[in-house]
């Protein structure tokens, strides 16, 4: 330990990061599909269009082009309610469909993450998570809210999720006594994952992550086993980590390429995942997160030692890092997350 806290110690000398806090939403599922992101947008008119305005710019016209076609059979490849509730983004913001069917892929295909599992002495699992993005992070921070999702004819029926305007889909989201989920991008030799993607959904009719995800969280009766099938087992059109706990017995890593699960990994008592295969050599990350979790005893397996330490430290911590989110559904808390700012002094 007295070599992580001389790295701790060090770092606020070198590197300043200021936790900011995230405003928060509410999204009613009883209302209309169509009038679900009505109130909401309009407070991230200016962000969105300079985000969007980056992915036109970074991204080739052919891949625009097939998002498109996508979005003219819209009715076809995204199933209702998700289908109006694409329309209600794009008509509260005047942004063609196809944009916003992009700024999805985008969100749930660019996330360079840490995320983390851990079980604390109490017999709760802790579910931490560093989102990282690479383009255009600074504009990143300023799309993230907190959204609690709920319907006013169930008061039992309630989930969080730290969000990206103009997504519908979920990467950071749980549903207190019952499951969280964060998702890590899974790096490949693949440079034709765009359009890869794309192609999927237009003549294979695969699912993107943000329906899968919605899906599983909108059903009141998921249970913790079914999200693991289902995670497992559902087609993509990308590979992807899915980290997952139930809050108190359970929790994995799910390392998924597009057609099935392969070398799941289940919670002993600390998992850490970044981009990367777990079987393969740790990259600086991990290495850096599992070697102050393995130095830490059972009383030490606390949230704020998770949020101030373990996320906290360089390269954990990184100028990419968008959000720092702590979950613990087994307590039944809300979200605990901030947004991160760390720059050089």
């Amino acid at each position: 330990m007295i070599f992580i806290s001389l790295i701790v110690s060090f770092i606020p000398f070198v590197y300043a990061d200021i936790p900011l806090d995230i405003p928060k939403f509410s999204i009613d599922l009883d209302r209309q599909p169509i009038d679900r992101w009505s109130d909401i947008i309009p407070n991230f008119v200016q962000p969105m269009n300079e985000f969007n305005d980056a992915i036109r710019a970074q991204i080739p016209k052919a891949y625009i082009d097939v998002a498109e076609i996508v979005a003219s059979r819209l009715d076809q490849h995204i199933p209702q309610p998700y289908h109006d509730e694409i329309y209600s983004i794009a008509q509260a913001i005047s942004m063609p469909v196809a944009d916003i069917v992009l700024i999805n892929l985008v969100y749930e295909l660019r996330t360079f993450c840490t995320s983390l599992l851990v079980r604390t002495s109490n017999g709760t699992i802790i579910h931490g998570r560093n989102l990282d993005f690479d383009l255009n992070t600074d504009l990143l921070r300023r799309l993230t809210f907190q959204g609690n999702f709920y319907r006013q004819s169930d008061p039992t029926f309630t989930y969080e999720s730290i969000h990206f305007a103009g997504s519908i889909g979920l990467l950071t989201s749980s549903r207190s006594g019952y499951f969280s989920l964060s998702i890590n991008q899974r790096v490949i030799d693949d440079k034709d994952w765009w359009m890869n993607a794309l192609m999927l959904i237009l003549h294979f009719h695969s699912l993107p992550l943000f329906i899968i995800t919605r899906s599983i969280f909108d059903n009141p009766l998921m249970s913790y086993q079914d999200l693991k099938d289902t995670l497992q087992y559902q087609h993509l059109i990308a590979p992807v980590y899915f980290i997952i706990t139930n809050g108190r017995t359970s929790g994995m890593i799910i390392t998924r390429n597009r057609l099935n699960s392969i070398h799941p990994i289940e919670l002993n008592s600390t998992l850490v995942q970044t981009n990367y295969d777990h079987w393969l050599e740790r990259d600086p990350r991990r290495a850096t997160a599992e070697d102050i979790l393995g130095s830490f005893n059972s009383t030490q397996m606390t949230s704020k030692n998770i949020f101030d330490i373990v996320l906290s430290v360089i390269p954990v911590l990184n100028r990419l890092t968008v959000y720092t989110a702590i979950m613990n559904p087994g307590e039944k808390q809300d979200i605990f997350a901030k947004i991160r700012t760390l720059k050089p002094r």
